[in-house]
């Protein structure tokens, strides 16, 4: 237990630096007019996580670091539900990231390359059922897409999946 806690701090010490980025000090519309003039994609369920007011932008601009992680990085050994994975993740001190974090990093990593997604830990906005619960970024057929997903709260990620958090505090 001891051998994986230190294996999953320097796994994530590796990674604390999968990108800086400066996130807020604009508004939403603005946001979604820097999307739409970088050719990002969208599918329904982004377009109604746009207008959850858990997607309202922090006024001020700040700089975070980002943490890139699957599972295997957090020291779970199996498919795990999103709860789990959050819980391995604050083991590791990386934290939830605003939902409007995924537009931000949508806009600074214009260079994701093609195959799967990258998932953006954020807490899911309300938990009616069929209700969108965060967005991913993908690059497919060479269109970078910023979507929205759902996963029921016993979804099991699986090991490979790629979450992106916020490291430290």
């Amino acid at each position: 237990m001891i051998f994986n806690f230190f294996l999953a701090m320097l796994f994530t010490m590796i990674l604390k630096n999968f990108k800086n980025i400066a996130i807020g000090g604009i508004s939403g519309t603005e946001l979604q007019e820097r999307l739409r003039k970088a050719d990002i994609h969208f599918n329904e369920y982004a377009e109604i996580l746009f207008q959850d007011p858990l997607f309202e932008i922090d006024p001020i601009l700040k700089k975070v670091t980002l943490a890139k992680v699957n599972l295997t990085g957090l020291s779970l050994e199996k498919s795990s539900t999103f709860e789990e994975i959050v819980r391995a993740a604050k083991e590791c001190e990386l934290n939830l990231c605003p939902m409007f974090l995924a537009a931000f990093l949508r806009l600074e990593y214009l260079d994701q390359p093609e195959g799967p997604y990258l998932t953006i830990a954020s807490k899911k906005p309300i938990s009616e059922e069929k209700y969108p619960c965060g967005f991913y970024l993908r690059n497919l057929d060479g269109k970078l897409w910023l979507r929205g997903y759902f996963a029921s709260d016993d979804y099991l990620w699986p090991l490979e999946s790629e979450f992106v958090f916020i490291s430290g505090t």
